[in-house]
């Protein structure tokens, strides 16, 4: 065993090998004196443990905390998601959480039990054959991917000997009629704006087709991010973590001049629409794809009506949801759509969109301002 400071971390961090692999774990100290105290505890739980004579009295008399044996799923889960807080993007933990949660309820998992080392992969398998009845494929690896991660970092901490989700298999993806996404046509989102049901949803249709940003991106705008003096929105797409600048259309413009001048004092960190941001950071997307849904495309005659019904509490569904040709992040692809019928290249579309291919281009490539707002004045109108 080992003490060491890990790089770009100001706490100490402890090395161990058993049976052949390799473990770090944080001491969650930058006290060098506390943690080799630390160190020295592992180092007798280690030669105990040799001897033969490790038991969970002698565990809990020594770290004052519970065995690999008495850690129960749900204390696991609560120390994975505390953890990837300050790892990970607000979105991501959501995402986490969401189907951590799901695992939980599945497991019946209490302050009591089931261990964490009773979990096994029947366990994963069953919960991933019952989260598929109302999900598709594509979700469900997503959860199992998800699951993985937190039985390796387990692995990683000592407390699991093998990864329960390392035998099962990700499912065969089946193309769905419909799966594809498209572009909108010019015609339809003029359509979309006019069926718009408030201020928020005009803004998040037209700024959608004009910037190609995400809804997400779009939602939890705040107004620093708006640059007026310079025509520019200059943000961090949470998806990738690329920052993006767009110039922005003059019809953008005018409704963010409007909405700024009607909003009263502001910061620069306040969001351009608080109640939906706030919305969004507790819930995600979920609420405001299922608005899209329900009262602008099936107005709009672009979807057919569900024949599911959601949960009252408006967090999930009460079926499996139906594929469908088109989605809010269809006008992403409008926009890059637009700007290369336009004239702009694919070098235009790849900066102004974000896209994170062509890795030598991202590095070596940057192009003036002047080119992009070119681009986005060469877009068509679409409303009056």
């Amino acid at each position: 065993m080992w003490i060491y400071k890990r790089k770009n971390s100001s706490y100490w961090w402890i090395g161990y090998r058993k049976n052949g692999r390799q473990y770090l774990e944080s001491t969650k100290t930058t006290d060098r004196e506390k943690a080799e105290k630390t160190l020295e505890k592992l180092k007798l739980l280690a030669a105990t443990e040799r001897a033969g004579a490790l038991t969970d009295t002698f565990y809990r008399h020594l770290t004052g905390g519970a065995s690999n044996a008495e850690l129960t799923l749900k204390a696991a889960v609560a120390g994975w998601l505390t953890e990837c807080e300050g790892a990970n993007s607000p979105g991501t933990v959501r995402e986490y959480r969401t189907i951590a949660d799901a695992f939980l309820e599945f497991m019946h998992a209490s302050d009591t039990g089931p261990a964490l080392v009773k979990i096994g992969t029947e366990d994963v398998r069953a919960f991933l054959a019952h989260y598929l009845k109302a999900r598709s494929a594509t979700t469900c690896n997503k959860a199992r991917k998800i699951l993985k991660v937190l039985f390796s970092r387990e692995m990683a901490n000592g407390r699991l000997d093998k990864n329960p989700v390392a035998a099962i298999k990700p499912l065969k993806i089946k193309a769905e009629a419909g799966s594809e996404r498209r572009p909108f046509t010019l015609a339809e989102v003029g359509l979309m704006y006019a069926k718009a049901p408030d201020d928020f949803w005009r803004y998040a249709i037209l700024a959608g087709f004009y910037t190609g940003l995400r809804l997400g991106d779009l939602i939890s705008l705040r107004w620093g991010a708006v640059d007026f003096n310079a025509n520019f929105i200059r943000t961090m797409m949470q998806k990738t973590a690329k920052p993006v600048a767009i110039p922005m259309a003059a019809k953008v413009r005018a409704m963010l001049l409007a909405r700024h001048a009607a909003s009263g004092t502001l910061k620069t960190t306040d969001f351009i629409w608080p109640d939906q941001a706030a919305l969004y950071v507790k819930r995600g997307a979920g609420p405001f794809s299922n608005q899209f849904y329900d009262e602008i495309l099936l107005p709009c005659g672009l979807v057919q009506a569900r024949n599911y019904r959601h949960v009252k509490d408006g967090v999930g569904r009460g079926g499996k949801r139906q594929a469908t040709g088109v989605s809010f992040h269809c006008l992403r692809h409008t926009f890059v759509s637009a700007l290369k019928v336009s004239g702009g290249n694919q070098a235009v579309a790849k900066e102004l969109a974000g896209h994170g291919s062509d890795v030598v281009s991202n590095l070596y490539t940057h192009l003036p301002e002047e080119t992009l707002t070119k681009a986005i004045q060469a877009l068509p109108e679409v409303i009056i």
